[in-house]
């Protein structure tokens, strides 16, 4: 069997997955202290493998290449459809607001720039590039993914004799879930799932199996990260990670800490444009630029409402993004098709998996709507 195309298309997914949604996750996971974190970054890897296995085997099910909508519309008809639509494009909508109000923190802390100023010029350049109709590359978004995770790693390990064991023994149970959100988004790469199965050309279960190892190696980076993160800047600990462990890190390392977020940010926003613009093309027959516009207009506007507070508004926003768009779309409506007695599949924890997948789910939309 071919190995380059798994390969491949499991460092796509890998990539879909870690994106910039990583930089705001230790303070997502932090809030609860080390151990409680870290059981509930299990608690959502675990959910996440169960929801890409049945979005995969649904993939496998169907006689065509079919965007992630499209398919839920086969089994749950159109409403359903347009409710996964609307989560699609709330959720990608919300990280496309987040990412330039992340750089616009970077750019009031490293160069005591306004914030609003780091903001617009991060927009002007990305969609200067977006109007040149540049397209995605399948070995492209693997090696990129490849460099940066070789570049998180090695500012990982190269910060580990910084951790300080009393940082990793707070223990906070009452703001345990207050960024939960945060952590359902860190882990939504599904909407690519349907792409890179297709892409990969392989039998179902070693398909799923690619899906697997992609969000297990992730989940076991985020955890590195999130180790660092906590151990190293404690109760400190900043809203966009790599800016706090460049005050506590050696100049080189704090500069790769950097390029690793400024990285990750381009490629996540880049990709995800590029994605909702083919969207608004084909699904509301839109023109290419008037669409841009659409993506364009509305994400300056908000980041510039949002830009006196960006760091906070920065891990709002993917809450909001994660704990209501991403936790519809990749996990509730997902497990309602697999809870349906009408279809039967043959995966991992069955109809039971679904049941528990659509009360993780649930609760933490209605957790998200109502208490935070």
């Amino acid at each position: 069997m071919d190995i380059i195309k798994p390969l491949i298309g499991g460092l796509l997914f890998a990539g879909t997955i870690i994106g910039a949604g990583i930089l705001g996750l230790p303070f997502a996971l932090a809030q609860g202290g080390f151990l409680l974190g870290s059981l509930l970054l299990l608690l959502g890897g675990f959910f996440a493998y169960l929801s890409a296995v049945q979005i995969g085997v649904m993939v496998y099910d169907q006689q065509e290449e079919l965007p992630l909508h499209s398919i839920i519309e086969r089994y749950l008809g159109w409403r359903m459809s347009y409710l996964s639509l609307a989560a699609i494009l709330f959720s990608t909508y919300g990280a496309l607001i987040a990412y330039p109000l992340a750089i616009g923190e970077m750019a009031f802390t490293l160069f005591h720039l306004p914030s609003w100023l780091g903001t617009i010029v991060f927009i002007t350049v990305i969609t200067a590039f977006l109007s040149l109709n540049l397209k995605e590359s399948n070995k492209i978004d693997a090696t990129i993914t490849l460099l940066l995770t070789m570049l998180l790693l090695w500012v990982v390990f190269r910060s580990l004799p910084q951790v300080r064991l009393d940082n990793l023994l707070a223990f906070h149970p009452s703001r345990i879930f207050s960024s939960f959100g945060v952590i359902i988004f860190a882990f939504a790469g599904h909407l690519v799932i349907p792409s890179v199965i297709y892409y990969m050309g392989v039998q179902r279960d070693t398909g799923i199996k690619v899906l697997g190892w992609s969000i297990f190696a992730v989940g076991l980076l985020f955890l590195l990260f999130f180790t660092v993160s906590t151990g190293v800047m404690g109760s400190e600990i900043n809203r966009v990670a790599t800016l706090g462990l460049g005050k506590h890190l050696s100049p080189i390392l704090a500069i790769a800490g950097q390029l690793f977020s400024v990285l990750a940010i381009i490629t996540s926003f880049f990709g995800l444009a590029i994605s909702l613009r083919l969207t608004l093309t084909k699904q509301f027959k839109l023109k290419p630029y008037h669409s841009l516009a659409l993506i364009i207009v509305p994400v300056l506007l908000i980041d510039l409402l949002l830009s006196a507070n960006p760091g906070n508004a920065f891990v709002k926003v993917l809450n909001y993004a994660g704990g209501i768009g991403s936790a519809l779309y990749i996990g509730f409506i997902p497990a309602l098709i697999m809870a349906d007695k009408r279809y039967e599949f043959n995966i991992f924890l069955g109809r039971s998996g679904a049941r528990l997948s659509l009360i993780f789910y649930g609760l933490a939309i209605l957790y998200t709507v109502f208490f935070t």
